[in-house]
């Protein structure tokens, strides 16, 4: 128990703190989960945002490329100034579309490679849109020196900056397939770190999980030695109530008949002698002395009878347990003006054991009827059936109410004394609430009969005349 005493708070807060290890582990397991996804979601949304952006620019830049090819053609093949005029305002609100574009989309270029091309495009751009002023300098004849103006100027610049957009398309695709590698690395690396730190947390888990199995086991094995050092405490005092009862009944033997055969023998001497001592020729002063002292013995051989009977009734092992109770229940209504009455009863004689124990419980049971219930009637049931012995003690009193559980609470020496005697002999015992009020004592005892000739009519005379 030292040992218990001394380990048991290290043990504890060894499994706290690896209970709180394992959970802060988790925790930093979730937070870093979360973290890593956040960050590849990020990263993801950014390539993705970043090649759209960049695919969107390449496709402006070729439809208004092409555009400004087709308003170029048709301004050099349309003679009429007013038309120029509107294909020259719509050369410029291409232009100036491109022109942003590439202004906010270029600084955000990171590849040297691309940001040469874009760089590139930005030049030939410029000569492309340069060259839409032959389209208003130059007025072809014909439709043959429109074409041959058109391949001649504007063809080849149109040519060089759709070459520059399919290169840099390409390069786009290459940059999306790495981000797209690096992005796979990085769901790699994540997934690496998350069930790296899910194995440390399990194996930290298993481990505390393994120090709390072995103490709950230590535990467990300590409280089963403990409940059989209190099966055995338990099983020793029950054997040491038994004996102690076995010896109080033999003292209570003992001395009732110590005071019948002695004492009362005695005092019966003295009452005959002072009746001799009446029967003589006496002064009237001394007749009535010794007429005081034979009541005086008279009573005192009465008390003597009476207490000889509480101690040890010789009627218990002379007549048996009904006869017993019988003539009990007699006096104890004689002395307490409570109605008592056997119901039920048996002709059979019982085992001695079980014969004390039934009449000690009655006697403490009506004890407290008359003590405490202010009962005006009650009954006892003794009958037999199924190998069990079954004694029934009922009042009309106030009933037990809290004090049936002092079983329990430490208190009612004379409620666990019935307890122990009925224990003693593989018994129960319990004590409840009568409905309609009053108390009912029961007690259930395994019977060991021993069959004898029924009590003689005159023996049973001469208990009730005792």
């Amino acid at each position: 128990m030292q040992y218990d005493r001394r380990m048991g708070p290290s043990v504890r807060g060894a499994l706290l703190a690896g209970f709180a290890v394992v959970f802060a582990l988790w925790l930093l397991w979730g937070y870093q989960l979360v973290r890593s996804l956040r960050t590849i979601e990020q990263s993801v949304t950014s390539v993705h945002e970043s090649y759209v952006r960049g695919e969107q620019t390449l496709s402006k830049i070729r439809t208004n490329v092409l555009l400004g090819s087709i308003y170029l053609r048709d301004a050099l093949i349309d003679g009429a100034t007013a038309r120029r005029e509107s294909y020259r305002g719509e050369l410029t609100r291409l232009r100036d579309e491109v022109e942003q574009l590439l202004a906010s989309y270029v600084p955000a270029v990171s590849s040297q490679d691309e940001r040469d091309h874009w760089t590139r495009l930005q030049t030939e751009l410029g000569d492309y849109w340069a060259s839409r002023d032959v389209a208003f300098s130059e007025q072809a004849k014909t439709p043959d020196e429109a074409a041959a103006l058109l391949r001649s100027r504007v063809v080849p610049k149109r040519n060089t900056v759709l070459q520059i957009l399919d290169q840099l398309a390409a390069l786009q695709n290459v940059a999306n397939a790495r981000h797209q590698e690096e992005i796979d690395l990085l769901y790699r690396q994540v997934r690496t770190r998350l069930l790296s730190m899910g194995a440390v947390t399990l194996i930290a888990a298993l481990v505390v999980a393994v120090m709390a199995s072995r103490h709950v086991n230590r535990l467990q094995r300590e409280i089963e030695r403990q409940r059989r050092i209190e099966q055995s405490n338990r099983q020793d005092l029950e054997r040491l109530s038994a004996r102690l009862v076995d010896i109080q009944e033999q003292e209570r033997r003992t001395l009732a008949r110590e005071l019948h055969d002695e004492v009362g023998q005695a005092l019966m001497a003295v009452k005959m002698d002072i009746g001799i001592a009446l029967r003589a020729e006496v002064e009237p002063r001394v007749r009535t002395a010794l007429e005081e002292a034979r009541d005086l013995s008279e009573n005192t051989l009465r008390s003597v009878r009476d207490m000889s009977q509480l101690l040890h009734p010789s009627a218990l092992d002379d007549f048996g347990l009904p006869a017993t109770l019988t003539a009990y229940l007699r006096n104890f209504s004689h002395r307490t003006s409570i109605r008592a009455q056997l119901a039920e009863t048996m002709e059979t004689r019982l085992a001695p054991d079980i014969e004390v124990c039934v009449y000690r419980i009655v006697q403490e049971a009506l004890s407290n009827v008359a003590r405490h219930s202010g009962a005006t009637a009650c009954t006892v049931s003794l009958n037999s059936g199924g190998g069990l012995l079954r004694l029934v003690i009922e009042d009309n009193g106030r009933g037990v109410g809290p004090m049936a559980n002092r079983l329990t609470s430490g208190g009612g020496l004379g409620l666990i004394g019935m307890r122990e005697r009925a224990q003693a002999l593989g018994g129960t015992f319990s004590i409840k609430e009568r409905d309609g009020g009053g108390t009912v004592v029961s007690v259930t005892l395994p019977l060991d009969t021993v069959t004898t000739d029924a009590t003689a009519p005159g023996d049973q005379a001469m208990l009730r005349a005792g």
